[in-house]
């Protein structure tokens, strides 16, 4: 069987919601854009496959995109969030992809989110907040190609964050109905996908100066392929640098396998991206 990129509805959800997380991570956190407040996140991301030829390969998701194919991806996620209230942001995110390309449009996974911070300590040591989203259908042409799926997707995330001096722990809870337009393949592939996606994801953050902070994610997430194991596990490292108040630059590099063993050696079959970019509130 070989190993394909099989980007399970999982953050822009896929899963965390169906929507870009706290970028560059796939968690995503429960603070939200403040009223009235913008947020901007530009990104590019790039996607590769390693040990695609072993004999025990298995088809492997990575959170944060909505990609099937055989080949590595490149594209360019953007992200616009809006403050309505207090405790509430509404946001709007798509993604045009450089890789692969073909007769179809390159603008795809368009997202609608909301998230609300619904509880929190007076003290601002924690909060919990829930994010629903849906994800509009791709063209059957794009999930041909493998990217998005040609029918309504929807999910939710519960989200949990606390916040201490110089670290912030931030943890999800998601379930996505990965709906695809079984009259297509998707990504060039016929096997049947499982469509109730789970994911879980934990995350610390450290505030390691001013301006720098460094960070972990690691998770767990349904696999869709029904001839498959049921969940797949990926790792995340990420640099979150801020030379000014209103601007967030990060970059990430992610791997998912079969088995955290994998993950952490990285040899075996696996999938990895590297992402950059910024995040601008204004």
């Amino acid at each position: 069987m070989n190993t394909r990129l099989h980007y399970a509805l999982i953050s822009l959800a896929i899963i965390p919601g169906y929507s870009p997380a706290f970028e560059p991570l796939n968690t995503d956190d429960a603070g939200t854009v403040k009223k009235d407040g913008n947020q901007v996140e530009i990104y590019s991301f790039t996607t590769n496959q390693h040990d695609s030829n072993a004999l025990n390969a298995v088809d492997l998701p990575i959170p944060g995109q909505d990609y099937v194919d055989t080949q590595y991806a490149h594209a360019y996620p953007a992200t616009y969030t809006r403050g309505i209230g207090d405790n509430i942001e509404a946001s709007i995110g798509s993604a045009v992809y450089a890789q692969p390309k073909g007769a179809f449009s390159p603008v795809s996974n368009t997202a609608l989110a909301m998230k609300w911070r619904f509880a929190e300590s007076e003290d601002g040591d924690w909060a919990l907040a829930i994010k629903p989203s849906v994800r509009l259908p791709s063209a059957p042409s794009q999930q041909v190609a493998g990217l998005g799926y040609s029918a309504l997707n929807y999910g939710a995330t519960l989200i949990g964050s606390v916040y201490w001096n110089a670290v912030e722990i931030h943890a999800n809870v998601a379930y996505a109905k990965a709906s695809y337009n079984t009259n297509y393949p998707t990504g060039q592939n016929t096997d049947p996908n499982r469509t109730n996606i789970l994911f879980f994801s934990i995350a610390p953050v450290w505030t390691v100066s001013p301006g720098i902070r460094l960070a972990l994610d690691m998770g767990l997430t349904t696999n869709p392929p029904t001839t498959e194991q049921y969940l797949s596990n990926y790792g995340l490292v990420a640099a979150i640098f801020s030379p000014i108040e209103a601007i967030d630059i990060g970059l990430s590099y992610m791997r998912s396998a079969a088995n955290f063993g994998i993950v952490t050696s990285g040899s075996g079959a696996n999938t990895t991206r590297t992402e950059v970019g910024v995040t601008w509130r204004f």
